[in-house]
């Protein structure tokens, strides 16, 4: 698949990979009240557990299996959030999506660059024939972000997840590659 990690350019944007340097940002990110309401943490993490976290984006990468991009504003260097694949399953061709961005930076269609541009990538690069996503049910601004980027609703994953000390309903989104480009 892959041995260098990929860069990305949008007209805004570049992402690129993400260092244990970028901690304290990642940490920043991670702590926000409208990140962890809607994640399966109940408080933030520490930056020791942010660290260890990179670490394993870094050896997903090395195995296929993750791709997580830092977001940067062009001629910035510092991350505003990240977005990236997790579970990776080549020989399905299918990933799931996820993402983060500060909250001054919401509502600004940057997350919508950063994830038309990765969408591009995993279909194109990493042969992906499907892309999907789990949103808690309440995630009304992700739910929205992903029907605009052409995201089918396929249905509620009931008790998936143990978020905020109850199990909580997710809904599953997908996009084929056949969606976008007719093939």
């Amino acid at each position: 698949m892959l041995s260098d990690f990929p860069i990305l350019k949008t007209s805004r944007l570049i992402l690129r990979a993400i260092h244990i340097s970028d901690a304290q940002l990642v940490h920043r990110n991670l702590s926000d009240y409208q990140t962890i309401i809607y994640s399966n943490t109940v408080e933030p993490p520490s930056l020791e557990k942010v660290q260890k976290m990179i670490e394993k984006w870094q050896q997903g990468f090395t195995k296929q299996q993750v791709i997580r991009w830092g977001i940067t504003i062009k001629g910035e260097d510092a991350i505003i959030g990240s977005c990236g694949y997790k579970k990776i399953i080549k020989n399905h061709r299918r990933a799931e999506i996820g993402y983060e961005i500060f909250a001054e930076y919401r509502r600004q269609g940057i997350i919508s660059e950063a994830l038309n541009a990765i969408i591009q990538f995993g279909f194109k690069v990493i042969e992906l024939t499907l892309i999907e996503a789990t949103v808690n049910c309440n995630n009304l601004a992700s739910i929205s972000l992903l029907n605009k980027l052409g995201f089918i609703e396929e249905g509620v994953l009931r008790e998936y997840e143990f978020q905020q000390d109850k199990f909580t309903d997710l809904k599953l989104f997908s996009l084929r590659q056949k969606d976008l480009y007719n093939v």
